[in-house]
């Protein structure tokens, strides 16, 4: 159960992480270019924050289903790991001769 659940909040936080970089990407050319044009200071700054949320709808639009369907499933797995109550670990005998697992 643990592990589908950390192996959804790493798909989430890689879905995040290439959201991150692409906007990264983007706003790095857009100053490139505005920089490139003759555009500075503050100017530059206002049309930056009006691309930055531009590219944030527009990511939300692309992977906001997939992102929602994660974090659905995510808080599913929590949900059933809350309601069972299966342990993290499971006791392991301390003896050499009787390595068994008790549950």
């Amino acid at each position: 159960m643990q592990s589908i659940f950390d192996t959804l909040l790493s798909f989430i936080l890689m879905l995040m992480g290439f959201i991150v970089a692409a906007v990264a990407f983007v706003e790095v050319a857009a100053r490139a270019v505005l920089s490139g044009i003759g555009i500075h200071g503050q100017f530059q700054t206002v049309l930056l924050l009006c691309l930055l949320c531009a590219l944030i709808v527009v990511a939300f639009r692309i992977f906001g289903r997939l992102l929602a369907v994660l974090l659905t499933a995510a808080f599913v797995v929590y949900l059933l790991h809350a309601l069972l109550g299966i342990p993290h670990n499971f006791p392991v005998k301390e003896n050499a001769h009787e390595k068994v697992i008790t549950l």
